[in-house]
């Protein structure tokens, strides 16, 4: 029994690790690019068909890619982002728009 709670707890650890770790590297790039939008060469959304949603991604002039929002995120990250001058292109405007 003290084995299965061991193992769970592993389990559950590395779950929670993972998800952490996610989340700052989101962040990250984020700020980054709020900080650097010169730097940025384009935003795009990149389709996941599990789950038939959009993810919101940010490709920088020297090639880096990041994932920058979830899509529960993406719109209010796209206010975010608007001031700044970063804004999707037109087709992934529309097929945000016909996913919504």
């Amino acid at each position: 029994m003290s084995e299965l709670v061991v193992v769970a707890a592993a389990v559950l650890s590395f779950v929670l690790a993972a998800c952490m770790i996610g989340r700052l590297r989101k962040q990250e790039g984020l700020a980054w690019l709020e900080n650097r939008p010169q730097d940025v060469a384009r935003l795009y959304l990149r389709h996941a068909a599990d789950v038939d949603a959009y993810w919101l991604h940010v490709e920088f002039r020297d090639g880096r890619k990041r994932m920058v929002a979830a899509p529960w995120e993406i719109d209010e990250t796209l206010r975010r982002l608007a001031p700044l001058g970063l804004r999707l292109s037109a087709q992934d405007r529309e097929a945000l728009a016909r996913l919504n």
